[in-house]
């Protein structure tokens, strides 16, 4: 590894597990202090192999089909280690416990090869002070050989403690999600989310937050139970959407709404208005939303 004033540059993956202990560990803040904000922070990956083992694992475990792409949330996964060093340096200031992520724009630009070579660029600046606390926009890029293939625009939330007012439009906010207009048709698919399902992608893509991984490490940190991984949920909803949809450049919005507690049955809504293909991630007995989004031609 070498070592610039603004770029952590690797030739490989870096080690995910002493970065993620050393981000996690760390005695940080909760919220940035006054008058401070995160500092341009970047790091950069040469090159990245895709192992054909760990492909089949998480195309199995999403739902993908083995049609020689990679899935179009994969490369996210193939950016944990980056984004966890990068996060890992002393200069990011936050804790990374207890961090929300509240949103992830996805940007497929061309097709991606399984057996194709990539390079990984990730980039973290600055941030948003919001009623519910303080945001920042966490971006990775995957590049072939023509340059950016695949972008990604993840946005992050370190909450205030919430009460009154502010909790109750959090609330509300969190129930909203599109509608269908009228007479348009719209296709249900069900499935299940469990504490296995949760591990098994825990493993897969190194996110080893404790409150995914059981119920009891779940309440070290407030939660009555274990919590699925958003990026499972949403790599989970475009599988069943079908490969056909981002088989051609397209953008992909998706707004986290309500945490999916384990175990659970969800039930998939999606519909076609023009040139987007909005869904919705309900849970099968509530009704409530836990992702909302849409597939974008571009």
């Amino acid at each position: 590894m070498q070592r610039s004033d603004a770029t952590l540059q690797f030739d490989r993956p870096p080690g995910l597990v002493r970065n993620y202990a050393r981000a996690i560990f760390s005695r940080r803040d909760r919220l940035l202090p006054a008058g401070m904000t995160i500092p341009r922070l970047e790091g950069q990956v040469a090159e990245v192999r895709i192992s054909p083992e760990h492909l089949g694992k998480y195309r199995i475990l999403c739902g993908f089909p083995a049609d020689g792409q990679l899935p179009v949330t994969y490369p996210h996964v193939l950016a944990i280690s980056l984004q966890v060093a990068v996060m890992a340096q002393p200069r990011f200031m936050l804790r990374l416990l207890g961090l929300v992520h509240l949103s992830n724009e996805i940007t497929w630009i061309r097709p991606l090869p399984e057996n194709g070579t990539y390079g990984l660029r990730c980039w973290v600046e600055g941030h948003r002070e919001t009623d519910r606390g303080q945001e920042f926009d966490l971006h990775t890029e995957l590049r072939d050989q023509d340059g950016p293939a695949w972008l990604e625009r993840c946005t992050v939330l370190a909450r205030n403690v919430a009460g009154g007012q502010q909790a109750a439009r959090a609330a509300r906010s969190a129930l909203k999600a599109p509608k269908p207009g009228p007479g348009i048709a719209v296709e249900g698919v069900p499935f299940e989310a469990s504490h296995a399902k949760s591990r098994a992608y825990a493993l897969i893509s190194g996110d080893l937050n404790p409150i995914h991984l059981a119920d009891v490490t779940a309440r070290w940190f407030g939660f009555d139970k274990a919590l699925a991984h958003g990026m499972w949920t949403m790599g989970c909803s475009l599988a069943a959407l079908g490969p056909d949809l981002t088989r051609s450049p397209c953008r992909i919005p998706v707004e986290f709404k309500l945490p999916v507690f384990l175990p659970a049955a969800v039930r998939l809504e999606h519909w076609h208005e023009g040139l987007a293909w909005p869904f919705v991630l309900r849970d099968a007995a509530t009704n409530r939303p836990h992702l909302a989004g849409s597939v974008e031609r571009l």
